[in-house]
Order: C-alpha cells, then structure tokens, then sequence
C-alpha cells in the first residue's frame, strides 16, 4: 500500500442535474493533505418534491454515501457502483442530503468490505458500519454544509485508522484510464503492467465494483458529458473516432445506455428543456 495523491486530482465526476435544479447545491473537495487523501468529495443539497422526480444520477465509476439529514428520522444508504443511469437514490423530500463520494479505489479503506459487494445496490448504512447511528447523530445535528463536513472529518479520524490508502496497481490503473478519457484498451493496461487481464478484472471488481473495461466506458461517457456542456453537438460527433467509438451509432447508443437519452436530446433538455427527434 502506498499513499496516492494522482488520480484523485485527475477526477471530477459530472452530475449535471443536481447543479443544474438544486439552488443549494454544495460541493468540497478536500485538499490531499486532509486525511482522506484525496480519495473524498462532498455535496449538499435540498430535495423537495418536485425535483425528487426530476434527479437522474449519472454512471461514474465510485461510491457514494447519501446521508439524509431528517431532524427526527435521519437515515442513510450506501449507493454502489452504478452501470447504467438511474433516476432517484432518495428516500425521501423535504430533506437536506449530505453525500460523501468515495473516489475509484477508496471505499474499501472506509467501509470495510470489497466494493464489488455493493455494486447497483443500496444498502442502509446501519447493515455495514459499526458505528452508523453516531455518524448520523454526528452530521445530523449540524446546520451547515461545511459543519458536516467537518463532523464526517471528526468520525472519520476517530474509527478509521490512518490516511486513506488505496492499493499501486488500482491507482495506477485508475490514473491512466482517467488520463486517456477510457479510450485504453485491458491489453494495453495489461502490457504496460504485466499483469495478465484476468488479474485486473478481479482487482476492479474488488476495488472499483466494476470491470477495466466498463470503468473505462464510465469514464468515457463522463468526459462525453464534459464536452456536450459545451452544447456544441457537431463538434461532439466529429471527435467520436478519437474518444473511442465505432461510429455515430456506437456512440449514441453507449450514452444512452447511460443517460437514458441521447447526447442531441441531453443538450437540448439541458438548454431549453425542449422535446426532441431521436439522433
């Protein structure tokens, strides 16, 4: 084990409809010298019941702790690694969120348990962490976003021992998938390691909760995201060779599988919220 500080500063997860709906959207990301090493963000919201029908959470690749901050019935669930796009991880509106992202890698330092055990699923916090009801007590009783923040710190120094750690290999690997934008290929990784493909296989299963080659296409579809915030949909489509695509096909049906829509359709909703063809 070794103490990574690379990957982390290459990833930003994109989840445009939380920044786009929530007005009290919050989000910190931690300096690599906090004890998370790098390996944490956090983001805070209000959910009401209009926009708890409109959220739809984005694949990218990492974990999440969605805490609700219900004064007189808190709860939280632990949200695994996501294949495709899904709407809605709440359990209910009128609630202030405070959710903590684990980074690609990291969760199992905290939690305990392979992340592969959670992946497409969420689970009540109080079924994994010893300590859950504290947590809650800790974070609940705060007002502000940043006091949350530093309650999970607080928890956080008193039952996780050391910095967060995440293995060479995954962080490696991580870092290099996230650098080419997904476009690498598991023999490539598995040429530049020398590790064979199977091996790497069980190690993202384990660490990532998903496979090289899935985490890559996650990852793509991530930095697809980043590029339609651009609302420039031709140039999107005159990069689709570069980014690692088949054809215009390929490439509307991957981001429809995570999206549930295609990219034209996602610029246009995002823009105006307008109907459109299919591409």
């Amino acid at each position: 084990m070794y103490l990574p500080n690379r990957a982390s500063e290459l990833y930003r997860p994109v989840q445009p409809t939380f920044k786009k709906h929530l007005p009290s959207y919050s989000e910190y990301v931690p300096s690599l010298t906090a004890p998370f090493g790098g390996g944490i963000q956090f983001h805070g919201f209000f959910m009401d019941d209009f926009n708890m029908e409109q959220m739809f959470v984005f694949p990218e690749g990492c974990m999440n702790l969605v805490i609700c901050c219900y004064p007189d019935q808190p709860s939280a669930n632990i949200c695994g690694t996501l294949y495709k796009g899904r709407q809605g991880i709440f359990v209910r509106s009128g609630c202030e969120y405070f959710v903590i992202r684990f980074l690609p890698g990291y969760a199992e330092h905290f939690f305990g348990y392979p992340v592969g055990e959670f992946s497409e699923l969420e689970i009540p916090i109080g079924d994994v962490l010893p300590h859950a009801a504290e947590l809650l007590e800790r974070v609940v009783e705060k007002r502000t976003f940043p006091e949350r923040v530093q309650a999970f710190e607080d928890y956080y120094n008193l039952y996780v021992l050391g910095r967060m750690e995440i293995p060479r290999l995954i962080d490696y690997l991580t870092r290099q998938i996230i650098r080419s934008h997904g476009t690498l290929h598991v023999n490539d990784l598995s040429r530049d390691t020398g590790y064979s493909s199977r091996y790497m296989i069980k190690a993202f299963e384990r660490y990532i909760g998903a496979s090289p080659k899935l985490f890559s296409r996650i990852i793509r579809f991530q930095h697809v995201l980043e590029i339609l915030e651009g609302n420039d949909y031709r140039k999107t489509l005159e990069r689709i060779f570069e980014l690692g695509y088949f054809d215009q096909n390929h490439f509307i049906k991957e981001f429809k599988e995570f999206s549930l829509t295609t990219p034209k359709k996602y610029i246009i909703q995002r823009t105006s919220g307008a109907a459109a063809d299919e591409c």
